[in-house]
């Protein structure tokens, strides 16, 4: 009885190792852990998979954007208060696919969002910008 015993925790070992593994290789770009994110931005089409996601939190103005493509180029995201690139700042990923970069109001200066204000976004790795906007109410 236990050799029968050992093949199935055997078995069940390597079947939980390979779901690990199988698990790794499909995921997304790595945020920082617990955030739960107010807003998630994709790219839209014509080109749904250029390879930037933006995430924002708004109570501490937390802004990551991540590589979601191998794909050898960065992501990028401009964000601006007023839709002008000038009135805010432009951040760059460059470590590669799966990788964010991220900037928060404790950066000091432009990275402290006026609070009750629209905020624009600009992102993209690849092909065509993808816009969004939130309402900085917190």
């Amino acid at each position: 009885m236990k050799p029968r015993i050992g093949r199935i925790l055997a078995g069940a070992t390597a079947l939980a190792a390979t779901a690990l593994l199988m698990g790794g290789a499909t995921a997304s770009a790595q945020t920082e852990p617990g955030i739960d994110w107010d807003h998630i931005f994709n790219p839209y089409s014509p080109n749904p998979s250029s390879g930037a996601r933006v995430y924002v939190e708004e109570y501490g103005d937390i802004i990551s954007v991540c590589d979601t493509a191998k794909d050898g180029k960065s992501a990028t995201v401009e964000v601006s208060e007023d839709g002008y690139t000038d009135s805010g700042y432009t951040m760059t990923v460059s470590s590669g696919y799966g990788t964010c970069k991220t900037h928060r109001a404790s950066d000091g200066g432009k990275y402290n969002l006026d609070e009750k204000n629209y905020v624009f976004l600009k992102f993209w790795a690849k092909g065509d910008d993808s816009y969004g906007d939130f309402y900085n109410d917190h």
